[in-house]
This record gives C-alpha cells, structure tokens and sequence, in this order.
C-alpha cells in the first residue's frame, strides 16, 4: 500500500485492503497456523500503514495488542477458532476508556465506552469491564461488533487522526461470551511495552511522510535550505533507529532470551518518548523547508502535524519521563502496565 490517502473514504477502504492482506493475523502463534511475527516486524508494518495515513496506522495498533489475549492459554478450546478468524481478516478494536463504567452482571455488558480507536471498521470489540461492586477493570470480552445491545456511535472530532473512529460505543444489555482475566493477560511478556512501541512507530511513519511530502515541494536547494534539508533527514534517522533498537529488545523479551522485563519496558519507553519529540518538531519545521508553497491548502502539510499532535497527547510525556528518571536515579524498576 502506498501514497497518501485522501479523506474517510480512502481510510474505510485501506482498512478494507488492510483486513485482505494477511497482516491482521501476525500475532497467531505458528502452532495455530499462524506467522507469530516478532514485535519490531509488526511496528515496521504499523510505520508503514501510518505512512500511508496517520489514521490508518492508528486503527489497527489495539488489534495486534489485544490479540494476543487470546492466546496465552486462558480459553484454549477457543485458540484455533481465533486463530482462523484472524487469519481471514477479523479486526479487533478496544473498548477500554470510560464514562460510564461498563459492568459485566449475569453474563450480559451495560454501560458506555468512549474514545474506541476503529470500532466502524472492527469485526469484533475488546470489552474491558467490572463485575457489580468492583472498583476497577478486571475483566475483559471479545464481542462481535453486531451484537444485539451494542451500538458504535462514529462521533470522534478532532484535531488530528480523523478517520481513526475513535468514538462512543453503548453496551445495553449486550449478551458477553467468554471472560478473559485482565490481569493474566497484563502479565504477558513485553504487553505494554509492545503497545508503547506500536504507538512509537506510529509517530515515525507519520514524519517520514511529512518529509517526503514536504521535500516533494520545496524548490530552494541553496545552502540554508539544505542544512535543513539535512537535519530534518536526521532527525528522521534517528527516530527510527530508536525505534528498531527498541523492537529488537522487545523481540528478545517475548523469543524468552530476554527475562529482564522492566529493564525492555524502560528501553520502549525510551524510545517512545523520544520519537514524540522529534517527530512533533520534524512535523512542525516542515514550513520553515518549503516556505510558502508548503502553506498552500493543497499542499495539506498541517495534516502531519495535526495527526502527530493529536496521536502524542495519548499519555503525557513527562509522566513517562518521570518513570525513567525515577528508575536510573533509585535503581527500583518501574510497576509494569498497560502504558510501560
């Protein structure tokens, strides 16, 4: 898949192409029939979708986080069914943040989930929820979009990452099949540093294209104009070099050559914060290299930048930074979770 797409209509059938080409089955375990792809191959595919539309890399990174739930042995009798449907093409999306707590009672889901990343495009919803009388979310369901009781509300409007379909998803009285353990599904190798990593590569294959888009109008070759030219190239560079030196650690987290978990998540998290800086100011800088052609609404250049800004405010930085301070200040490693 290649060049930029244009508007909710081009995502919608990227999304489509996306769900035909096999990639929606890499976390399937070879024994299942699956490819099993380590994680630094599933970020390069993820730079890529993103490259192609910032919306585009988004909808699928709570897929490939969330499918791995499926088969850490907690439903065995279910993994080849899993196995297969992703092998032909099912998309996952999360249900997860909330307003309304979503509560699991007498096998059937109530409540109201907000910011659902692709639930328009998904075949099946990951339902994070609590029993009655629970503080927080212990559980979570694998739920068929169409289920009686569930209605997806396209209402994400924001600055960037549009097509995302990041929106509202109402549960009311929807009937929940097998329970999945929150917490056992936590405690997989690498979870949130390999969630961290698809957001990182994400914010890479957005600036790449950002650059390629603004060297394609920029005119002055004079030495100014170079020198930027140049930096903005390296700063590129190094953004995906964290990247890939991050997905490699991961890599051997989750092979098992690697045990030091805490240790692999600080390294993403690294790596992640990192990407946000350069990428948000590679996004930015791009006008300083065009000049006035970049301004041109046709130019659409700003879509970079909305998109980056948008996809970096998912967590605050300096709370990440904060963590890996406090972690090389005291020596303590960091509680492990969805965000590290």
């Amino acid at each position: 898949m290649t060049g930029l797409l244009t508007g909710r209509s081009g995502v919608t059938d990227a999304v489509e192409s996306v769900k035909a080409s096999g990639i929606l089955a890499a976390t399937v375990p070879a024994r299942l029939g699956g490819p099993e792809l380590p994680p630094s191959q599933i970020a390069a595919a993820v730079r890529d979708l993103a490259a192609t539309d910032g919306s585009l890399g988004q909808i699928p990174q709570s897929h490939f986080v969330f499918s791995r739930w499926l088969f850490d042995g907690e439903h065995p009798e279910a993994e080849q069914w899993w196995a297969d449907r992703l092998l032909s093409g099912t998309l996952i999306a999360n249900a997860q943040a909330e307003r309304e707590p979503v509560i699991l009672d007498r096998g059937r889901l109530t409540g109201r989930k907000v910011f659902c990343t692709g639930s328009p495009y998904a075949d099946v919803l990951v339902v994070t929820a609590r029993r009655p009388g629970e503080d927080a979310q212990s559980l979570a369901v694998f739920l068929p979009a169409d289920t009686p009781g569930v209605t997806v509300v396209d209402d994400w409007d924001a600055l960037g990452q549009r097509s995302t379909g990041s929106g509202t998803v109402i549960f009311e009285d929807a009937e929940a099949g097998p329970v999945y353990d929150r917490a056992r599904a936590l405690n997989l190798p690498g979870y949130g540093a390999f969630a961290q990593l698809l957001h990182a590569a994400i914010d890479v294959g957005i600036a790449g294209a950002a650059l390629d888009a603004a060297l394609g109008v920029t005119s002055s070759t004079d030495v100014l104009t170079a020198a930027l030219a140049g930096e903005l190239t390296a700063q590129r560079f190094a953004a995906e070099a964290v990247v890939e030196k991050a997905g490699r650690a991961l890599d051997e987290l989750v092979a098992g050559r690697r045990t030091d978990r805490a240790a692999v998540a600080l390294e993403v998290a690294a790596a992640k914060v990192t990407t946000g800086s350069l990428t948000v100011d590679l996004a930015s800088r791009l006008f300083e290299l065009t000049g006035t052609r970049g301004v041109d609404p046709a130019a659409d250049l700003d879509r970079f930048w909305r998109d980056l800004r948008t996809h970096t405010l998912h967590e605050r930085r300096r709370d990440k930074l904060a963590v890996l301070g406090r972690a090389v200040l005291t020596g303590i490693p960091p509680e492990l979770g969805p965000q590290l």
